[in-house]
């Protein structure tokens, strides 16, 4: 399954999980643990997903290159990349922004 690494919720309360080191992104039942789909990413080290768009039914992951070698990289030139991915039938939440009270002019 690779490594668990950022993750996000959509609006059926369904959890998607970037998986580090196998491209990919699985949303799964929190409440059953059942693995529901997966959406393949063409870079290796997915790092982070979440929803965005108009709509918030665009999924946009995240990858990596911290620690890649060569060979990997020619192998997935895309790798470091940010990619949406449509068509996915789900919506999500907008991001919480977090503002420190140092930069909230408090």
């Amino acid at each position: 399954m690779g490594w668990p690494d950022g993750m996000t919720m959509d609006t059926d309360g369904h959890l998607w999980v970037a998986c580090f080191g196998i491209g990919k992104v699985i949303s799964f039942d929190p409440v059953t643990g059942t693995k529901l789909r997966e959406v393949t990413i063409p870079a290796p080290r997915t790092t982070s997903c979440c929803f965005g768009g108009k709509h918030m039914d665009e999924l946009y992951v995240t990858t990596a290159t911290l620690g890649a070698l060569e060979d990997e990289l020619n192998k997935y030139p895309l790798s470091g990349s940010v990619f949406k991915v449509t068509e996915l039938g789900v919506k999500g939440y907008p991001a919480n922004v977090y503002r420190s009270i140092a930069t909230s002019g408090l």
